[in-house]
C-alpha cells in the first residue's frame, strides 16, 4: 500500500494515475479469456506497476507493463496486463500511484454465461454548452452533446446492467477539438478529458475499442503546420497508444483488429479504415495530409478475418464452439458492401454486425420485436442482421434533431431507424436468446427492441 507522505510526492511529481482503463486479454485453450490489461496514464515518467488479488486488504501478486511517449511533453500511456486470472470472480487492484484500491470481475468459463454489453460508436466528449464550437465548419456543429448519453450510461452502470462495453469507433472527436481552440493544439487535452469523463466505467468494466475515421489523426492547425507533431498524431497512434486490446492471444493486429469470446459470443472487432482495398484510411489519414494503414502485410487483415469467422463458424458446427458470431467496426453495412466482408458474414453465419459512423441508430429487416419470433427473409437474403448504433453524441450531431423525442417503431416493423440520442445494450438472456435493447439517453426509455 502507499503512505499519504508518498502519495502526495507522486502528485507533486506527476505520476498520479488517471485515464484507468481496463481491456480483456489473453486466452485458454477453449478460447475463455484469461487476463485483464490496466491502462491508465501519467504526466510524468511512473513506473508501470499495479498491485492485484481477490481480496482488497490483501495484494499479494505483482505485476509489470510498459509505457510509452507517443507525443512528446504530453505525458506517459501505461498497459499492464493481469496474466491468469481466477475466472468469473472479482478481482481488486492498485496502480502505483493510485490512492485507490478498485476492482473488476474477471471473465467467465464456457458458453453460458450471461451478460450485458453497452454498445455505441461516435460518442464525443461533454457538449457545447461545457465546450462551445467556435467554428462551425466543415459538419461541426454550434448545438450538440453528450452529456445525457453519459448520464444515461452511468444509469444502466449503476444499476448493474453493464458488465463490458464495446466502442465501436470515433471516440472523443479529438481531432475537431480544433473548432473548440482554432490555434491551440488541444487534441490530447480532448482526449485525456474523455477517458478521464469515462474512468469510473472503464476502470471497473472491460472497455473495448474498434477503429473509427476520427482515429486516424490529429486535425488542429498545429498539426497541419508543424510536420513533427502531425506525424506523431498520424496513423491511429493515439488510439494504439492508449488502448490495449486482445490483439496477441486472436492473432491480430496492435487494436486495429481482433476477436475475443465470451460466454456464448465469438466477438469480432473489425477494421473499416485501413489494410483492404478501397479502405477510408488505406493510403492517408482523412485529412488527405499524413500517410496511414499498412498495420499488416498486403492481404494480412482480410486473410485474417476470414481465418477467424471461420474457425468460429467450425467450432460453432462441431457443438465445441459459441452460440452466436457478432463483428463490429466503425462503417455500417453500406460501406461493406463495397468490399468482401459481407460474404464473409454469409458464408460463415455471422449473426449480427454492429456498426457507427453514421450518427443515428438503424437496423435491418432480419429482426425480431418479440422474444418468440422468427427473423423474416428467405434463404436467398443475408443471414446476418445489420444494425447502427451512432448516435451517442458528438460535435457533429445538431442536438436540434438528436435532442427531440422520435416515434418508436411500430409494432412488427421489420426495420427501424431513429436520430435520436440514444445508445444500445446487447444481453445475452439465456443459453438459446439474446436481445439488443436501444435506450434514449433523453428520457431512459426503451426505443427499440431486437430480439436473436
Amino acid at each position: 500500500m502507499f503512505t499519504s507522505v508518498t502519495l502526495a510526492a507522486m502528485a507533486l511529481s506527476g505520476s498520479v494515475p488517471e485515464q484507468i482503463r481496463i481491456a480483456l486479454q489473453g486466452a485458454d485453450a477453449e478460447g475463455n479469456p484469461t487476463g485483464m490489461n490496466i491502462g491508465w496514464y501519467t504526466s510524468s515518467e511512473a513506473p508501470n506497476v499495479v498491485r492485484y488479488g481477490t481480496s482488497p486488504t490483501q495484494l499479494s501478486q505483482t505485476a509489470t507493463g510498459s509505457s510509452h511517449e507517443y507525443h512528446k511533453h504530453n505525458g506517459y500511456h501505461h498497459n499492464t496486463i493481469l496474466p491468469n486470472l481466477t475466472a468469473n470472480t472479482k478481482h481488486y487492484y492498485q496502480i502505483n500511484g493510485d490512492s485507490e484500491i478498485r476492482s473488476f470481475k474477471s471473465a467467465p468459463v464456457g458458453t453460458d454465461a450471461t451478460f450485458s454489453v453497452s454498445v455505441f460508436g461516435d460518442m464525443g466528449w461533454l457538449g457545447s454548452k461545457e465546450r462551445p464550437m467556435k467554428l462551425d465548419i466543415g459538419g461541426l456543429q454550434k448545438n450538440w452533446s453528450a452529456v445525457p448519453t453519459r448520464a444515461q450510461m452511468e444509469k444502466l452502470f449503476r444499476n448493474g446492467d453493464i458488465d463490458m462495453v464495446w466502442h465501436l469507433g470515433d471516440i472523443a472527436y479529438a481531432d475537431d477539438a480544433f473548432g473548440h481552440d482554432v490555434v491551440g493544439g488541444i487534441y490530447e487535452d480532448c482526449y485525456n478529458g474523455y477517458v478521464n469523463w469515462m474512468q469510473n466505467i472503464s476502470s471497473a468494466v472491460p472497455y473495448m475499442v474498434s477503429p473509427g475515421n476520427h482515429e486516424s489523426e490529429c486535425h488542429s492547425a498545429l498539426c497541419v503546420t508543424d510536420r513533427d507533431i502531425g506525424l506523431q498524431l498520424s496513423n491511429f497512434s493515439a488510439f494504439n497508444a492508449r488502448w490495449k486490446m486482445p490483439s496477441e492471444s486472436s492473432g491480430g493486429v496492435a487494436n486495429m483488429w481482433y476477436s475475443w469470446n465470451y460466454g456464448p459470443i465469438h466477438f469480432v472487432s473489425m477494421n473499416t479504415e485501413t489494410d483492404f482495398p478501397g479502405a477510408g484510411e488505406e493510403h492517408k489519414g482523412d485529412s488527405g495530409i499524413y500517410p496511414a494503414g499498412s498495420f499488416g502485410r498486403e492481404g494480412e487483415y482480410l486473410a485474417w478475418l476470414e481465418a477467424d469467422l471461420k474457425a468460429a463458424d467450425d467450432a460453432r458446427k462441431a457443438g465445441k464452439g459459441r452460440k452466436w458470431i457478432v463483428a463490429g467496426g466503425h462503417r455500417p453495412q453500406v460501406d461493406m458492401t463495397k468490399t468482401t466482408m459481407k460474404a464473409l458474414f454469409d458464408k460463415y453465419n455471422v449473426d449480427l454486425f454492429v456498426s457507427g459512423h453514421a450518427h443515428t441508430y438503424g437496423r435491418s429487416y432480419k429482426s425480431c420485436v418479440e422474444p418468440a419470433c422468427k427473423p423474416t427473409g428467405n434463404s436467398t437474403e443475408s443471414k446476418t442482421t445489420y444494425l447502427f448504433c451512432g448516435g451517442a453524441g458528438n460535435d457533429e450531431t445538431d442536438f436540434g434533431i438528436s435532442g427531440k423525442i422520435s416515434p418508436d417503431p411500430q409494432p412488427g416493423n421489420p426495420s427501424f431507424a431513429t436520430p435520436e440520442l440514444s445508445s444500445g445494450i446487447l444481453q445475452v438472456v439465456n443459453s438459446t436468446s439474446m436481445v439488443f435493447k436501444l435506450y434514449s439517453s433523453l428520457d431512459g426509455r426503451v426505443i427499440d427492441t431486437m430480439w436473436m
